[in-house]
Protein backbone atom coordinates (compact mmCIF):
# COMPACT_ATOMS: atom_id res chain seq x y z
CA UNK A 1 0.00 0.00 0.00
CA UNK A 2 1.41 3.38 -0.99
CA UNK A 3 1.84 6.02 1.69
CA UNK A 4 -0.90 8.63 1.84
CA UNK A 5 0.25 12.07 0.74
CA UNK A 6 0.00 14.94 3.19
CA UNK A 7 -2.46 17.42 1.58
CA UNK A 8 -0.63 20.31 3.26
CA UNK A 9 2.88 19.42 2.07
CA UNK A 10 2.83 22.06 -0.68
CA UNK A 11 1.13 24.69 1.47
CA UNK A 12 2.67 24.51 4.95
CA UNK A 13 6.27 25.24 3.79
CA UNK A 14 5.16 28.63 2.46
CA UNK A 15 3.34 29.89 5.55
CA UNK A 16 4.06 33.38 6.85
CA UNK A 17 1.78 32.77 9.82
CA UNK A 18 1.69 29.83 12.19
CA UNK A 19 -2.05 29.47 11.70
CA UNK A 20 -2.99 28.09 8.28
CA UNK A 21 -6.40 28.22 6.62
CA UNK A 22 -7.76 26.39 3.62
CA UNK A 23 -11.40 27.35 4.04
CA UNK A 24 -13.40 30.31 5.33
CA UNK A 25 -12.78 31.08 9.03
CA UNK A 26 -14.31 33.58 11.49
CA UNK A 27 -11.96 36.52 10.82
CA UNK A 28 -12.92 36.52 7.13
CA UNK A 29 -16.53 35.39 7.53
CA UNK A 30 -18.42 36.89 4.55
CA UNK A 31 -21.59 37.31 6.59
CA UNK A 32 -19.75 39.50 9.08
CA UNK A 33 -17.86 41.43 6.40
CA UNK A 34 -20.84 41.89 4.05
CA UNK A 35 -21.62 45.48 5.18
CA UNK A 36 -18.24 46.55 3.72
CA UNK A 37 -19.52 45.72 0.22
CA UNK A 38 -22.93 47.39 0.48
CA UNK A 39 -21.76 50.64 -1.14
CA UNK A 40 -19.12 49.12 -3.43
CA UNK A 41 -19.13 48.23 -7.12
CA UNK A 42 -16.72 45.45 -8.04
CA UNK A 43 -15.52 44.58 -11.55
CA UNK A 44 -14.46 40.93 -11.80
CA UNK A 45 -12.50 39.52 -14.73
CA UNK A 46 -12.56 35.82 -15.45
CA UNK A 47 -15.97 35.67 -13.81
CA UNK A 48 -17.33 33.01 -16.12
CA UNK A 49 -15.86 30.27 -13.96
CA UNK A 50 -13.37 29.24 -11.30
CA UNK A 51 -12.21 31.84 -8.81
CA UNK A 52 -13.84 34.75 -10.63
CA UNK A 53 -17.19 33.03 -10.23
CA UNK A 54 -16.52 32.33 -6.55
CA UNK A 55 -15.72 35.99 -5.87
CA UNK A 56 -18.80 37.12 -7.81
CA UNK A 57 -20.96 34.78 -5.75
CA UNK A 58 -19.47 36.06 -2.49
CA UNK A 59 -20.12 39.68 -3.43
CA UNK A 60 -23.67 39.10 -4.65
CA UNK A 61 -24.48 37.26 -1.41
CA UNK A 62 -23.00 40.27 0.41
CA UNK A 63 -25.51 42.50 -1.44
CA UNK A 64 -22.84 44.61 -3.10
CA UNK A 65 -24.02 47.79 -4.78
CA UNK A 66 -22.92 46.34 -8.11
CA UNK A 67 -21.09 43.34 -9.57
CA UNK A 68 -19.67 43.63 -13.09
CA UNK A 69 -18.98 40.26 -14.72
CA UNK A 70 -16.18 40.43 -17.28
CA UNK A 71 -14.98 37.75 -19.67
CA UNK A 72 -14.79 36.83 -23.34
CA UNK A 73 -17.75 34.42 -23.40
CA UNK A 74 -20.87 36.56 -23.07
CA UNK A 75 -23.15 33.52 -23.06
CA UNK A 76 -21.31 32.06 -20.09
CA UNK A 77 -21.44 35.41 -18.27
CA UNK A 78 -25.19 35.65 -18.90
CA UNK A 79 -25.59 32.19 -17.38
CA UNK A 80 -23.64 33.23 -14.26
CA UNK A 81 -25.67 36.43 -13.96
CA UNK A 82 -28.92 34.49 -14.18
CA UNK A 83 -27.73 32.06 -11.51
CA UNK A 84 -26.40 34.61 -9.03
CA UNK A 85 -29.02 37.33 -9.49
CA UNK A 86 -28.29 40.52 -7.52
CA UNK A 87 -27.15 43.86 -8.94
CA UNK A 88 -25.20 42.41 -11.85
CA UNK A 89 -23.95 43.82 -15.13
CA UNK A 90 -22.47 41.66 -17.89
CA UNK A 91 -19.64 43.33 -19.81
CA UNK A 92 -17.87 41.01 -22.24
CA UNK A 93 -14.54 41.84 -23.82
CA UNK A 94 -10.87 41.02 -24.20
CA UNK A 95 -8.92 42.50 -21.29
CA UNK A 96 -5.67 42.39 -23.27
CA UNK A 97 -7.14 45.09 -25.55
CA UNK A 98 -7.17 48.68 -24.32
CA UNK A 99 -10.32 49.70 -26.19
CA UNK A 100 -12.25 46.75 -24.76
CA UNK A 101 -11.22 47.53 -21.19
CA UNK A 102 -12.04 51.22 -21.57
CA UNK A 103 -15.47 50.32 -22.94
CA UNK A 104 -16.06 47.92 -20.05
CA UNK A 105 -15.31 50.64 -17.50
CA UNK A 106 -17.53 53.12 -19.34
CA UNK A 107 -20.39 50.62 -19.38
CA UNK A 108 -19.97 49.87 -15.67
CA UNK A 109 -19.83 53.55 -14.70
CA UNK A 110 -22.89 54.32 -16.83
CA UNK A 111 -24.78 51.60 -14.95
CA UNK A 112 -23.56 52.04 -11.38
CA UNK A 113 -21.90 55.46 -11.31
CA UNK A 114 -18.45 54.16 -10.38
CA UNK A 115 -16.11 51.19 -10.11
CA UNK A 116 -14.69 50.88 -6.59
CA UNK A 117 -12.91 47.53 -6.78
CA UNK A 118 -11.29 45.49 -9.54
CA UNK A 119 -10.65 41.79 -8.99
CA UNK A 120 -8.48 40.36 -11.76
CA UNK A 121 -9.05 36.61 -11.83
CA UNK A 122 -8.42 36.06 -15.53
CA UNK A 123 -5.52 33.80 -16.34
CA UNK A 124 -4.22 30.93 -18.41
CA UNK A 125 -1.54 28.31 -17.86
CA UNK A 126 0.46 27.00 -20.81
CA UNK A 127 2.76 24.05 -20.21
CA UNK A 128 5.76 23.28 -22.37
CA UNK A 129 9.52 23.46 -22.33
CA UNK A 130 11.46 26.22 -24.05
CA UNK A 131 11.98 25.24 -27.68
CA UNK A 132 8.92 23.00 -27.56
CA UNK A 133 6.26 25.62 -26.84
CA UNK A 134 5.56 28.02 -29.69
CA UNK A 135 6.65 31.60 -28.89
CA UNK A 136 3.14 32.95 -29.45
CA UNK A 137 1.72 30.46 -26.95
CA UNK A 138 4.45 31.29 -24.42
CA UNK A 139 3.81 35.04 -24.76
CA UNK A 140 0.03 34.65 -24.50
CA UNK A 141 0.38 34.01 -20.78
CA UNK A 142 2.23 37.31 -20.38
CA UNK A 143 -0.49 39.10 -22.32
CA UNK A 144 -3.07 37.94 -19.77
CA UNK A 145 -1.02 37.99 -16.57
CA UNK A 146 0.98 41.18 -17.14
CA UNK A 147 -0.37 43.35 -19.95
CA UNK A 148 -4.01 42.93 -18.93
CA UNK A 149 -3.14 43.66 -15.31
CA UNK A 150 -1.53 46.95 -16.32
CA UNK A 151 -4.46 47.93 -18.56
CA UNK A 152 -7.02 47.24 -15.83
CA UNK A 153 -5.05 49.21 -13.23
CA UNK A 154 -4.52 52.05 -15.71
CA UNK A 155 -8.23 52.54 -16.33
CA UNK A 156 -9.24 52.00 -12.71
CA UNK A 157 -6.93 54.87 -11.81
CA UNK A 158 -7.83 57.15 -14.70
CA UNK A 159 -11.57 56.83 -14.14
CA UNK A 160 -11.13 57.48 -10.39
CA UNK A 161 -8.34 60.03 -9.96
CA UNK A 162 -10.10 61.85 -7.13
CA UNK A 163 -11.21 58.86 -5.06
CA UNK A 164 -9.72 55.80 -3.39
CA UNK A 165 -10.21 52.45 -5.11
CA UNK A 166 -9.00 48.89 -4.60
CA UNK A 167 -7.18 46.68 -7.12
CA UNK A 168 -6.87 42.97 -6.29
CA UNK A 169 -4.77 40.82 -8.60
CA UNK A 170 -4.74 37.04 -8.29
CA UNK A 171 -1.16 35.83 -8.60
CA UNK A 172 0.58 32.52 -8.00
CA UNK A 173 3.21 31.03 -5.75
CA UNK A 174 4.55 29.65 -9.03
CA UNK A 175 6.30 32.99 -9.47
CA UNK A 176 8.95 31.79 -7.00
CA UNK A 177 9.55 28.40 -8.60
CA UNK A 178 11.78 27.20 -11.44
CA UNK A 179 10.29 24.00 -12.85
CA UNK A 180 10.55 22.45 -16.34
CA UNK A 181 7.65 23.39 -18.58
CA UNK A 182 6.48 26.30 -16.43
CA UNK A 183 8.69 29.16 -17.60
CA UNK A 184 5.75 31.15 -18.96
CA UNK A 185 3.77 30.80 -15.74
CA UNK A 186 6.71 31.60 -13.48
CA UNK A 187 8.03 34.63 -15.35
CA UNK A 188 4.62 36.18 -16.02
CA UNK A 189 3.48 35.73 -12.42
CA UNK A 190 6.76 37.15 -11.14
CA UNK A 191 6.28 40.18 -13.37
CA UNK A 192 2.66 40.59 -12.27
CA UNK A 193 3.64 40.48 -8.60
CA UNK A 194 6.39 43.05 -9.12
CA UNK A 195 3.97 45.21 -11.09
CA UNK A 196 1.79 45.24 -7.99
CA UNK A 197 4.63 46.87 -6.07
CA UNK A 198 5.01 49.54 -8.74
CA UNK A 199 1.26 50.22 -8.81
CA UNK A 200 1.32 50.67 -5.04
CA UNK A 201 4.30 53.02 -5.29
CA UNK A 202 2.92 55.22 -8.06
CA UNK A 203 -0.85 55.22 -7.45
CA UNK A 204 -1.38 56.48 -3.91
CA UNK A 205 -5.17 56.43 -4.25
CA UNK A 206 -5.30 52.78 -5.36
CA UNK A 207 -5.12 50.08 -2.68
CA UNK A 208 -3.19 47.31 -4.48
CA UNK A 209 -3.05 43.68 -3.35
CA UNK A 210 -1.43 40.65 -5.02
CA UNK A 211 -3.04 37.54 -3.57
CA UNK A 212 -2.26 33.87 -4.01
CA UNK A 213 -5.50 31.84 -3.82
CA UNK A 214 -3.74 28.64 -2.79
CA UNK A 215 -4.09 25.29 -4.53
CA UNK A 216 -7.76 25.55 -5.25
CA UNK A 217 -10.16 22.64 -5.40
CA UNK A 218 -12.25 22.52 -8.57
CA UNK A 219 -15.93 22.50 -7.65
CA UNK A 220 -19.18 22.12 -9.57
CA UNK A 221 -17.36 21.86 -12.88
CA UNK A 222 -15.60 25.20 -12.38
CA UNK A 223 -11.84 25.63 -12.33
CA UNK A 224 -9.14 23.16 -13.29
CA UNK A 225 -6.56 21.22 -11.33
CA UNK A 226 -3.54 19.42 -12.76
CA UNK A 227 -3.88 15.70 -12.02
CA UNK A 228 -0.62 15.62 -10.07
CA UNK A 229 -1.88 18.44 -7.82
CA UNK A 230 -5.28 16.94 -7.01
CA UNK A 231 -4.18 15.46 -3.64
CA UNK A 232 -3.07 18.93 -2.54
CA UNK A 233 -5.94 21.00 -3.99
CA UNK A 234 -7.80 21.55 -0.74
CA UNK A 235 -8.17 25.33 -0.77
CA UNK A 236 -11.80 26.29 -1.14
CA UNK A 237 -12.64 28.98 -3.71
CA UNK A 238 -14.96 30.56 -1.14
CA UNK A 239 -11.88 31.43 0.93
CA UNK A 240 -10.62 33.70 -1.84
CA UNK A 241 -14.05 35.30 -2.11
CA UNK A 242 -14.12 35.96 1.62
CA UNK A 243 -10.55 37.28 1.58
CA UNK A 244 -11.47 39.91 -1.02
CA UNK A 245 -14.10 41.27 1.38
CA UNK A 246 -11.54 41.36 4.20
CA UNK A 247 -9.24 43.48 2.01
CA UNK A 248 -11.81 46.29 2.23
CA UNK A 249 -10.97 46.72 5.91
CA UNK A 250 -8.43 49.43 6.83
CA UNK A 251 -6.56 46.78 8.85
CA UNK A 252 -5.68 45.14 5.52
CA UNK A 253 -3.57 48.14 4.49
CA UNK A 254 -0.48 46.46 5.92
CA UNK A 255 -0.75 44.11 2.91
CA UNK A 256 -0.87 46.86 0.29
CA UNK A 257 1.56 46.44 -2.58
CA UNK A 258 2.81 43.08 -1.38
CA UNK A 259 2.25 39.39 -1.99
CA UNK A 260 -0.14 37.62 0.36
CA UNK A 261 -1.55 34.11 0.48
CA UNK A 262 -5.15 33.45 1.47
CA UNK A 263 -3.76 30.60 3.58
CA UNK A 264 -2.20 33.09 6.00
CA UNK A 265 -4.05 34.13 9.14
CA UNK A 266 -5.18 37.76 8.96
CA UNK A 267 -5.35 38.25 12.73
CA UNK A 268 -1.74 37.14 13.10
CA UNK A 269 -0.78 39.46 10.24
CA UNK A 270 -2.53 42.41 11.90
CA UNK A 271 -0.71 41.68 15.15
CA UNK A 272 2.68 41.89 13.41
CA UNK A 273 1.82 44.68 10.96
CA UNK A 274 4.62 47.01 12.06
CA UNK A 275 7.24 44.28 11.63
CA UNK A 276 5.85 43.36 8.22
CA UNK A 277 6.10 46.96 7.04
CA UNK A 278 9.51 47.68 8.54
CA UNK A 279 11.05 44.49 7.17
CA UNK A 280 9.25 44.68 3.81
CA UNK A 281 8.39 41.05 4.44
CA UNK A 282 5.84 40.81 1.64
CA UNK A 283 7.98 42.43 -1.07
CA UNK A 284 10.06 40.61 -3.66
CA UNK A 285 13.79 40.32 -3.10
CA UNK A 286 16.77 40.27 -5.43
CA UNK A 287 19.15 37.32 -5.12
CA UNK A 288 19.94 35.03 -2.20
CA UNK A 289 23.51 36.26 -1.80
CA UNK A 290 24.24 38.88 0.88
CA UNK A 291 25.49 41.67 -1.32
CA UNK A 292 27.08 44.87 -0.05
CA UNK A 293 30.24 47.01 -0.10
CA UNK A 294 32.26 44.18 1.48
CA UNK A 295 30.91 41.50 -0.81
CA UNK A 296 29.22 38.25 0.14
CA UNK A 297 30.55 36.56 3.33
CA UNK A 298 31.90 33.38 1.72
CA UNK A 299 31.96 30.18 3.77
CA UNK A 300 35.60 29.58 2.76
Amino acid sequence: MSAQLDPNMLTAPFQLTKAMHRDVYPAVDPKRLAPLASDKVILITGSGGGLGYAVAKTWTLANAKGVVLVGRDEQKLDSVAKELKGNILVASGDITKEDDVKAIFEKAIAKFGAVDVVLNAAGIVNYGTIGEMEPSQWWAEHEINVKATYILAHYLHNFNKDRTTTFINLVSLGASMTNPGLSSLSTSQLAATKLGEHLDLELSNVRVFSIHPGIVEAKDGRGTVIDAMTPFAKDQPELTGAFTLYLLKPEADVLRGGYVSVNWDVEEIEKHGDEIKAGRLLRLGHINAKVGPDGHPWAQ
